[in-house]
């Protein structure tokens, strides 16, 4: 995911798009669907970080351009697809990889239920062999396992010594 940003910088501001006709496209997808800001970030493409700071602004101010490529990513969704992300079935076995990835990092299954909203005995389902879940879930479990994952390279990172002796 951090190859994204340097498309984000190439040329100058003037590329960039007012925010605020896509920070109410977040909104309404997330009314639509009743999803989280992480939830459409995920299904966009986009950095939940991105879509955190197009919600809320940084600083107490809010963000007034977005790159051309957020904006492209989240126009391209429709309420129907947010809306139909909880009917649709996909095979199950690409979000119990994501679940498996998310308890070798050390996350308790309550933990991860509460993360993904779904109860204890849906989650438990899926790990015992589902052959089926919801569009949703997946997209819920990948956006949990990314953000471990990004986590998980800053803590690394934390940890390497602040000047390297040449």
């Amino acid at each position: 995911m951090g190859m994204a940003a340097p498309a984000d910088c190439d040329g100058g501001t003037d590329q960039w798009v007012d925010a605020r006709p896509f920070r109410a496209q977040l909104r309404y997808l997330m009314a639509s669907g009743s999803l989280t800001v992480d939830d459409v970030a995920a299904v966009a493409g986009i950095s939940a970080q991105v879509a955190e700071r197009l919600l809320h602004g940084r600083d107490g101010r809010p963000l007034r351009r977005i790159s051309p490529d957020t904006a492209r990513r989240l126009i391209q969704i429709s309420d129907q697809h947010v809306r139909a992300l909880r009917r649709i079935q996909v095979p199950a076995a690409p979000a119990r990889l994501q679940l498996r990835r998310l308890q070798r990092a050390g996350w308790e299954d309550p933990v991860i239920a509460d993360r993904v909203r779904v109860t204890a005995p849906e989650l438990a389902e899926l790990a015992d062999g589902a052959e089926t879940c919801s569009l949703l879930l997946t997209v819920r479990l990948t956006a949990a396992a990314r953000a471990e994952d990004s986590a998980h390279c800053r803590r690394r990172l934390a940890l390497l010594p602040l000047n390297h002796a040449a």
